[in-house]
């Protein structure tokens, strides 16, 4: 059997070959892990490779578990090192980094703020640090950590693109805009500034603008799905429906089982007139996801529209058991059970609809059917109970 110091010289190759680190870990993209060969690799390594007395074999090996995806065993080896020697800042640098993957933020902020505590001016920690604050969905401290990051680390690329997402979700989308434009002055071909920056704009209202980005987006990435669907919503907004749907296409080409891509692209099929082609993506969007409400409401009103009105109703049913307080459903559920006068089935869809949605009260009054039911139902108040006819 090999030695322990060559076994652990051939995990470390491993490890700076694939760019991990033998000491402090160098983390891939958010969510990212090694993949093929020389994942199979590391885990033949790390299968050979017997205990060692040494904080730095462990810390190879720990790094080896981080490295393909072991996370809760890496997360053992650091605190293996850390019990003895509770200043070992790689291990605790690491053991926070895991702590993320494993998604315990909470446990991670608590061992990157240690971190800073032995070694304030460190960028990666303050940029991990902001990182478990987002998981959390505390955005401020998130953006307090990444401007540290960048403070110590002028151009750190990924601090500045995360302030730029965390921007966004606070709905501070114009300052969002602005660190995404240094994203990209940074990387120009980095396809997902382009992407978000499209987001933001297109929520302040620059449509024409956000369409360019995404279509910048998919030119560095083409594979970029999100893209592609930002591009779609944006472009169906402004009722450019032939290219919605070349958008969906390319999404779900993609993305095979993205249900509200395809949901999506029923709305572009309903908005031609194609109800066939709508109700086939309803329905494989309802296949995927069997309690989308959305689209199963949809898959109703692509019924009606073809005719089939007991089947739209049993869809419109159906949504109402997946969102009970989805108001077009209910709107939708009475105006058939009116066409069928059956009013003691269509009055509590109706009431809850105009509940939930008060301005629904003046399209009810002006529907033939529904109109009539609420006429009906205004007379039996005002006769009010034990007024019907007493005859002897």
């Amino acid at each position: 059997m090999p030695s322990t110091d060559r076994l652990l010289a051939e995990l470390g190759e491993l490890l700076t070959e694939n760019s991990i680190g033998t000491a402090r870990l160098t983390p891939r993209p958010r969510g990212g892990r090694l993949t093929g060969e020389p994942r199979r690799a590391l885990e033949q390594a790390l299968a050979s490779f017997e205990d060692s007395t040494t904080s730095l074999a462990f810390l190879v090996y720990g790094n080896g578990c981080f490295a393909v995806g072991r996370y809760a065993d890496a997360a053992a080896v650091y605190q293996g090192i850390l019990e003895p020697q509770p200043d070992e800042l790689d291990a605790r640098f690491n053991l926070g980094l895991t702590y993320l993957r494993l998604r315990d933020p909470r446990h991670a902020v608590e061992a990157l703020t240690m971190v800073l505590g032995q070694e304030p001016a460190l960028p990666e920690a303050h940029y991990q640090l902001g990182n478990a604050y987002d998981d959390m969905g505390e955005g401020e401290l998130a953006l307090s950590g990444y401007d540290r990051a960048i403070e110590f680390q002028p151009g750190y690329l990924q601090a500045i693109y995360n302030k730029g997402v965390v921007l966004a979700k606070l709905g501070r989308h114009q300052e969002a805009v602005a660190e995404f434009d240094e994203a990209i002055t940074l990387r120009p071909g980095l396809s997902n500034a382009y992407m978000n920056r499209g987001a933001s704009l297109d929520e302040l209202g620059q449509h024409l603008a956000a369409i360019n980005d995404y279509t910048v987006a998919i030119e560095c990435n083409p594979e970029n799905a999100d893209a592609y669907f930002n591009r779609a919503r944006t472009n169906y907004f402004l009722e450019n429906i032939s290219a919605t749907v070349e958008d969906y296409s390319k999404v779900i080409s993609l993305t095979p089982d993205d249900a509200e891509a395809y949901n999506n692209r029923g709305l572009a099929f309903d908005a031609l007139g194609d109800y066939e082609s709508a109700l086939d993506d309803y329905s494989k969007a309802v296949s995927l996801r069997p309690d989308f409400a959305e689209s199963l409401s949809n898959k109703g009103a692509a019924l009606e529209a073809l005719g089939n009105t007991e089947e739209a109703l049993d869809d419109y049913l159906a949504a109402l058991t997946a969102a009970p307080g989805f108001a077009a459903a209910h709107y939708n559920a009475a105006r058939l059970y009116a066409q069928l006068s059956d009013v003691d089935r269509c009055l509590p869809h109706l009431e809850k609809a105009m509940q939930l949605v008060p301005d629904l009260r003046s399209e009810a009054n002006d529907d033939d059917e529904l109109g009539w039911v609420l006429k009906l139902s205004r007379l039996k108040q005002e006769r009010g109970p034990g007024s019907e006819d007493q005859r002897g």
